[in-house]
């Protein structure tokens, strides 16, 4: 039987909703370099995936990271995994990302491992908020 549960939250973000993507702003933190950005909230993302000029900004030597072949339901792609600080909505997580190899791909995707999985929210996307 499921019950009615009520979660309480502290703040309220407004994300817009250009193409139907859910924006938000990040922190993210390597070593003593910090680079802000905004990444898309991808539930369908099994991984935390951020483009290669992120980690040269963070001063991370993308090739020396764990190399992985991600396969996607029309094509696959190879990206790196280092270990980053990622604040979002004053949230800290650490977590293996990943930065795609290809410096062409323009795309940054906060996934199900390595930040879902360690924050608690509310989404209700036809508000276009976060609690």
């Amino acid at each position: 039987m499921v019950g009615v549960h009520n979660l309480e939250f502290a703040e309220v973000y407004c994300y817009a909703s250009a193409e139907d993507v859910i924006s938000i702003p990040i922190l993210l933190r390597s070593g003593g370099a910090a680079v802000r950005l905004f990444a898309s909230l991808d539930t369908g993302s099994t991984y935390c995936v951020f483009e290669s000029m992120v980690a040269t900004k963070l001063g991370i030597e993308l090739t020396t990271g764990l190399r992985t072949r991600f396969l996607t339901a029309n094509s696959s792609f190879e990206a790196f995994g280092h270990e980053v600080e990622i604040n979002a909505f004053g949230v800290t997580t650490y977590s293996i990302v990943y930065f795609f190899a290809d410096p062409h791909i323009k795309k940054n995707v906060l996934g199900r491992n390595g930040w879902l999985d360690r924050v608690r929210l509310g989404l209700v996307h036809h508000e276009n908020l976060i609690y």
